[in-house]
C-alpha cells in the first residue's frame, strides 16, 4: 500500500474516532423566584431515557415517559422522585417542590415545578442528586436568576450541595 492510500485511511480513522458516540450525562434546571408571584418557578431538562432509567431501578417498572403507553400515574413517579433528589432550603426552612406538568421536547423531559414563597430570599442551600444514583458521570447545571442576581453552579456526583446568600 503506497504512502498515499496509508495516511488517508489513518486520517479516516483519527475522523471517525472523533466522532464516535460518547453518552453524555447532564441535568439542566433553571430556578427563578418571582416575589410579584409568590414564588420560585424551578425548570428541570433531563433527558427521557435516563430519567426512566432512574425510575426503573427505583421501581422495578417501565414507564414509558412521554409516549402513548406511558404509566398513568407517572407525574407521581417523577414528582416523588424530583422531591427525594432536589431538596431546596430557603431562608434556613426546607421547602416542598410542587410538580405542576411536564412536556417533552425532542429526547428532553421538561419537568416545571414551583415553591410557593413570598418572603425576601437571604439564603438558598440546594442539594441535587438528581440521576447522579443511576450516572457517576451525572452533572447538573444550575441556573439561578434571585433577586435580580444571575449565577450558575455545578452539581456532580461529589458535589451534591451548594449554600448562596442573597442580601
Amino acid at each position: 500500500m503506497n504512502k498515499l492510500k496509508f495516511s488517508i485511511l489513518v486520517a479516516i480513522f483519527v475522523l471517525s474516532s472523533a466522532f464516535t458516540f460518547h453518552k453524555f450525562y447532564v441535568g439542566v434546571f433553571q430556578v427563578d423566584y418571582f416575589k410579584e408571584k409568590k414564588a420560585v418557578q424551578i425548570t428541570a431538562r433531563l433527558f427521557i431515557d435516563d430519567l426512566e432509567k432512574a425510575l426503573y431501578k427505583k421501581h422495578n417498572k417501565h414507564f414509558y415517559l412521554t409516549t402513548k403507553d406511558e404509566v398513568a400515574d407517572a407525574n407521581n413517579y417523577i414528582a416523588k422522585y424530583l422531591q427525594d433528589k432536589l431538596k431546596i432550603k430557603i431562608n434556613n426552612k426546607a421547602q416542598t417542590l410542587q410538580f405542576l406538568t411536564k412536556e417533552q421536547e425532542d429526547n428532553i423531559v421538561i419537568c416545571y415545578l414551583k415553591i410557593n414563597f413570598k418572603d425576601n430570599i437571604k439564603d438558598l442551600d440546594i442539594t441535587n442528586n438528581v440521576l447522579s444514583d443511576i450516572f457517576n458521570e451525572q452533572q447538573n447545571l444550575v441556573h439561578l436568576n434571585i433577586n435580580g442576581n444571575k449565577k450558575t453552579i455545578l452539581f456532580t456526583n461529589t458535589e451534591t450541595n451548594q449554600k448562596l446568600k442573597y442580601k
